[in-house]
């Protein structure tokens, strides 16, 4: 999150980009990847039937422009097509200093706190439009609520209420469509939610450059968003209390074995 994040839309409708370079770029672009076969370790992601897998080969797809200038070092070759550019700007700096600095000299619940409001804010900017409402109901009004609201499930309590798990924010001209005799009497439409996926989308960007020299490590056997299992130490610098540093969440100690699944894609 210290890093430049995109601010404004330079140009608000979708551009075309096949005659400008990546180097001269900062937003999100739909690309041609190449991404070269012999790459033992790729590590550019691709959503595959509803799947995260890192392919090899060629494929198309929309990524953040700094990650792809970060995989580009590494031998994948990018042609752009068409994007969002915008300005950049320095957005977090300031904010997480402060609460690094409150998180790393307190204790308690105000470490607690702080914490929370370093690792939830970018998650808060992703937050999906349609979100899930949930009202404890008394049975006997079950069904106008089936017939005003899209209902994902019902969990009965006891004879006399059961919990609703509903969504809202929904489109209710939807809800006229399918016939609701109710829809006059439902308000318009929720409080919108407030969100800015470009701000999510960057920062998750940014953390999976960080990890990029501890994927294509030959040492890592594992990793995850922002953790890794490795067969040998790693360089001490880069674990401690500071901010950004790794954490030896075994505080030394060696696992002698370990199992980790996973799942091979290949297309002819």
């Amino acid at each position: 999150m210290l890093n430049d994040m995109p601010h404004d839309l330079i140009n608000p409708k979708l551009i075309n980009l096949t005659n400008r370079t990546l180097e001269s770029f900062f937003g999100f672009v739909q690309v041609k990847v190449y991404c070269p076969l012999n790459m033992k370790r790729p590590v550019l992601p691709f959503h595959k039937d509803g799947k995260t897998i890192y392919p090899v080969g060629n494929w198309i797809g929309t990524y953040f422009s700094e990650e792809l200038k970060a995989v580009s070092k590494l031998g994948y070759q990018i042609k752009l097509i068409r994007g969002y550019e915008f300005s950049r700007v320095d957005l977090f700096t300031k904010y997480v200093n402060t609460f690094f600095e409150i998180k790393r000299t307190s204790s308690g619940p105000e470490k607690m706190i702080a914490k929370l409001l370093l690792n939830n804010l970018y998650g808060y900017f992703g937050r999906k439009q349609i979100t899930i409402q949930t009202n404890n109901i008394k049975n006997d009004n079950l069904e106008p609520i089936l017939l005003s609201r899209i209902v994902k499930s019902i969990i009965n309590i006891n004879e006399e209420y059961s919990t609703v798990l509903s969504y809202s924010n929904i489109n209710y001209k939807l809800l006229a469509k399918l016939n609701n005799e109710f829809h006059n009497k439902i308000e318009k439409f929720h409080t919108p939610i407030k969100s800015n996926v470009a701000l999510s989308a960057a920062v998750t960007a940014y953390a999976r450059i960080v990890m990029i020299p501890f994927k294509i490590d030959p040492n890592t056997l594992y990793t995850d968003t922002d953790s890794i299992f490795t067969s040998k130490p790693i360089d001490q610098s880069l674990i401690g209390d500071g901010l950004g540093q790794m954490k030896d969440e075994m505080n030394g100690t060696i696992i002698n074995e370990g199992l980790f699944l996973g799942h091979s894609i290949k297309n002819s």
